[in-house]
């Protein structure tokens, strides 16, 4: 399996800028022969977005990221780093996400298990 790293240097908000970054890097992937491209933590947001993650606007605007990004995964699997909602009532109200796309759409979510309480990390 051919497997392309996208380590891009993203900004924390800019979802424009950040989401082509990644449908670029996508297209870039798909034409060398990439089975599936994989980015870091968080990267639609960029790292760290701290109080932004407060914002439900902030949160919509990830998942129409999501939404763009999952288009261009036709003939190409992607992993992109993205907060998710919590469902349910008990626990914190989001996740540190990794979500997997292929075929256009959300295959699966992958929410980070071991999450530092403190600052940066």
């Amino acid at each position: 399996m051919h497997i392309a790293l996208a380590q891009l240097n993203f900004h924390v908000g800019n979802f424009e800028n950040n989401t082509s970054k990644i449908i670029e890097a996508i297209k870039q992937a798909e034409k060398s022969g990439a089975e599936l491209i994989v980015f870091p933590e968080l990267a639609i947001t960029a790292y760290p977005p701290l109080d932004f993650l407060e914002f439900d606007d902030f949160i919509n605007r990830c998942y129409n990221s999501i939404e763009k990004i999952a288009a261009h995964s036709q003939n190409i699997a992607v992993i992109v780093g993205c907060p998710s909602r919590n469902a349910v009532p008990e626990g914190k109200n989001l996740f540190n996400t990794a979500w997997f796309l292929h075929k256009g759409k959300v295959q699966a979510l992958v929410n980070k298990a071991l999450l530092p309480t403190y600052d940066i990390f």
